[in-house]
């Protein structure tokens, strides 16, 4: 039996890893940052939606399998509105949903080798009723990590990584919600940057950069098959729930820049 042999067991999670990591190399980035009413999601997606609202003051974006990321944001709907009924609405928080909720489910189905793990990383942001904000990435293995700063997730730690650098590098420009769209669309763009030249065995420098030029070719090529997604939570809103997917006008407005 595979349980019986400590050795076939690891080797088993080292190749459902290396599995995990092909699948979701070539995947579109996606991307939270601050913005002075709350916090701004960014993605780009093959026609399926990548942005959604789990509870009032906290949003969830992924990328992976579309069917994993339906079901994974059930899962979450259903871990917030339980606590919520269970105890109270204040009582609902990104930390919880994370730590005893989504990332469990997902390195339960990693561990569990006998089950098809999730093909996904998921990114989560959550605002505060007066002010700050956070967010949450989980990993296709379960490990998470929570930052106040800005939040990305990408095909390869690399990407992901530049991209984080970058948001945080240019939080002082994210002022407005224009402003935010513009640097969110830049470090997507520096994301798939870095992707393609992993994915095509080139050396990516330190600290790559993106001029507008290579932003304008990036977002005009991926825009022949993905549709530019963005969301916010905005304070602002006078309902309770403050989660609102930003129009096609919107969004092509702040693409337009660079086309």
């Amino acid at each position: 039996m595979l349980l019986d042999e400590p050795y076939r067991w690891a080797e088993t999670v080292a190749n459902r890893r290396e599995y995990l990591e092909d699948q979701l190399r070539g995947g579109s980035p996606a991307i939270g940052i601050p913005y002075d009413d709350g916090v701004l999601l960014l993605t780009f997606g093959r026609g399926g939606r990548k942005l959604f609202e789990v509870y009032d003051r906290v949003a969830f974006a992924a990328m992976g399998h579309p069917a994993d990321i339906e079901r994974l944001r059930i899962a979450a709907v259903d871990m917030a509105h339980v606590d919520g009924f269970t105890n109270s609405v204040a009582d609902v928080s990104l930390q919880r949903l994370v730590n005893f909720g989504i990332a469990p489910l997902v390195k339960n189905a990693f561990d569990e080798v006998f089950r098809a793990p999730y093909i996904i990383r998921v990114l989560m942001a959550e605002i505060g009723p007066a002010g700050g904000a956070r967010f949450y990435t989980v990993d296709c293995d379960g490990t998470f990590e929570s930052a106040e700063r800005c939040g990305a997730v990408a095909g390869t730690e690399k990407a992901a990584g530049v991209m984080r650098a970058y948001l945080e590098a240019a939080r002082t420009e994210a002022g407005g919600l224009k402003e935010a769209l513009d640097v969110a669309l830049r470090a997507w763009a520096l994301g798939r940057k870095v992707g393609r030249a992993e994915e095509e065995g080139q050396e990516v420098p330190e600290s790559p950069q993106v001029e507008d030029r290579e932003v304008g070719e990036i977002l005009r090529e991926e825009m022949r098959t993905r549709d530019a997604e963005a969301a916010v939570l905005a304070r602002s809103r006078l309902s309770k729930s403050k989660f609102r997917a930003l129009t096609g006008e919107e969004v092509r407005a702040a693409v337009s820049k660079y086309l």
